[in-house]
């Protein structure tokens, strides 16, 4: 049987309990501001400490989680500020990868196909009253359509730009989906971004995706008003 030197078992665990982390994280399951002392960290993954403090140091480098001295980290907190700056950073970057892959898609009209798959399962959540099992289904596929993004745009550097920013646009995510009324919306904008990749047209892709993001702005921006409740422009989301 084979055997993990001890420095590869170690980096294993920390990045088991970084991934239990950031997913809690990003899924809300940790919320804004909670406490995460290294013993309740512990307790929860049954790493050692070493590897929690390295896990925690690399969700600190991604702004998931800060850590200062005499005190337990805590889940980072994001501005209105923040969040206006990523959204601002994604209209730049996607719309850009998107028309990367519709050029690709000349070269290799078999990438075609998973666009059009994604477009029908869309569109099989057109019309559907709200339902948790809904909600759910939606996420699923927003997650696929954006992993299939990430995957087919053929700049390294552009894709991981968009990676970088995966979490926390998914906590912001979370807040425009709690717009139920916004759902159907997504839903038909995201239907919108596929058609436009299946038939190949650029600008009216990169077009879609903008406007999506623009709503996806404006919802979630609207949420932190309420959320806030007058306190300022620059203040953090409330637990």
């Amino acid at each position: 049987m084979e055997h993990q030197s001890p420095v590869g078992g170690r980096l294993a665990k920390t990045d088991v309990v970084y991934r239990d982390l950031r997913e809690a994280i990003e899924s809300g399951e940790l919320v804004p501001g909670q406490s995460l002392p290294e013993a309740y960290i512990v307790e929860r993954t049954g790493a050692s400490r070493t590897p929690v403090r390295e896990a925690l140091r690399r969700l600190a480098a991604e702004q998931l989680v800060e850590i200062a001295p005499r005190r337990a980290p805590v889940v980072s907190r994001l501005s209105l500020r923040q969040a206006r700056a990523i959204f601002e950073y994604r209209r730049l970057l996607e719309p850009a990868a998107i028309k990367l892959i519709v050029g690709r898609l000349a070269d290799e009209p078999g990438l075609t196909a998973r666009f059009k798959a994604l477009r029908e399962q869309f569109a099989e959540l057109v019309g559907r009253p709200y339902s948790t099992e809904f909600a759910e289904e939606f996420a699923k596929l927003a997650k696929a359509f954006d992993e299939l993004v990430i995957e087919l745009t053929p700049n390294e550097f552009l894709a991981r730009g968009i990676v970088d920013l995966r979490p926390q646009a998914r906590r912001l995510r979370r807040m425009a989906h709690a717009d139920i009324a916004r759902l159907q919306e997504s839903v038909r904008e995201h239907i919108d971004m596929c058609a436009a990749i299946v038939d190949k047209d650029a600008e009216r892709a990169m077009s879609a995706c903008q406007q999506h993001l623009f709503h996806v702005d404006r919802a979630i921006f609207d949420a932190l008003l309420k959320s806030t409740a007058g306190r300022g422009a620059d203040v953090d989301i409330a637990p």
